[in-house]
């Protein structure tokens, strides 16, 4: 076998065992993507009362330039996954300053962004992923999240919501501080400025304050919540796309490298058949020529 022969063997040998690999790989995130898909189908139900627990009409992203805010950038622990990341870190860079107090999650969030924000970042946390997203889970990240920083004004959760296979979107949540968000409650209780809340807001001021503060932590943790399942969707959605570009790849290396090792191949086995041909033909020659030998190794004697 040829030294050209050989490499186009010994690659496309490689591209085999590396094509099986992506493909199981493939699978695997297909089934974790379904799995994520059918848990996530419920947040439509579970957010409409957190929706009106927070949502004020005519409220801006950013309250104030002033305001101390906690930060939670959902990212992820491994890569192959698109622009998620990158995004998130593009979005904290446009509101870094001296009053931003950062708490990511995941390991590439607190990898990257402790590193380019030591003054802001604080805390981090890692979840293995080995479960799927429960409350528990939420209620930690939320009760660490309001002891990082007790005065903050707001809670502002960023993560990427899964609009399908090929698109996330990047959204956030934001979570004023239960004092000034009671104070938004009583002047939608007291006012006309929010009619939409005007029963909401009468009805849960009439419980007692225990009552009030439960409910507040409660949909504050629904919000988290749904933040980490969708972007752990979105996550597997875009290493989904990541893992058919690769594979597209390796398939076109794998059939150009068949492709060169038949044709090699075929010359190298084409050049051996002339050889044979050619031998065969020059004894033929010789023989009808009367030269005779017994052995081969015996001088050749004219008949």
């Amino acid at each position: 076998m040829s030294g050209r022969l050989r490499l186009y063997k010994e690659k496309l040998e490689g591209y085999n065992r590396f094509h099986s690999i992506v493909k199981t790989i493939k699978m695997v995130t297909m089934a974790k993507f379904r799995q994520a898909q059918v848990r996530i189908k419920t947040r439509d139900y579970t957010l409409r009362y957190t929706e009106k627990a927070f949502s004020k009409p005519g409220q801006l992203v950013g309250d104030s330039l002033q305001a101390k805010t906690v930060y939670i950038p959902v990212m992820t622990n491994r890569g192959s996954c698109g622009a998620l990341n990158s995004n998130v870190v593009k979005m904290i860079d446009s509101v870094a300053s001296s009053r931003a107090y950062l708490m990511p999650l995941g390991k590439r969030g607190i990898e990257s962004l402790s590193k380019l924000y030591p003054s802001s970042f604080r805390m981090g946390i890692i979840n293995d992923m080995h479960e799927p997203m429960h409350f528990a889970y939420a209620t930690y990240i939320w009760e660490n999240a309001q002891q990082l920083c007790p005065e903050a004004d707001r809670i502002h959760v960023i993560f990427h919501r899964c609009v399908s296979a090929a698109s996330q979107k990047q959204c956030y949540y934001n979570i004023p501080a239960y004092d000034k968000w009671k104070e938004d409650l009583v002047d939608a209780s007291s006012t006309e400025n929010q009619k939409s809340r005007y029963l909401f807001a009468n009805t849960l001021l009439n419980e007692d304050e225990q009552m009030i503060r439960d409910f507040y932590d409660f949909h504050a943790t629904l919000a988290i919540l749904n933040a980490v399942c969708e972007n752990e969707l979105s996550e597997q959605a875009a290493r989904l796309v990541a893992v058919e570009g690769q594979l597209s790849n390796i398939s076109a290396l794998q059939q150009k490298t068949s492709s060169l090792y038949n044709k090699t191949r075929q010359s190298s086995i084409t050049s051996s058949l002339i050889e044979i041909i050619s031998a065969m033909t020059s004894l033929e020659g010789n023989a009808a020529k009367g030269v005779q030998r017994t052995n081969f190794w015996e001088g050749a004697r004219m008949r």
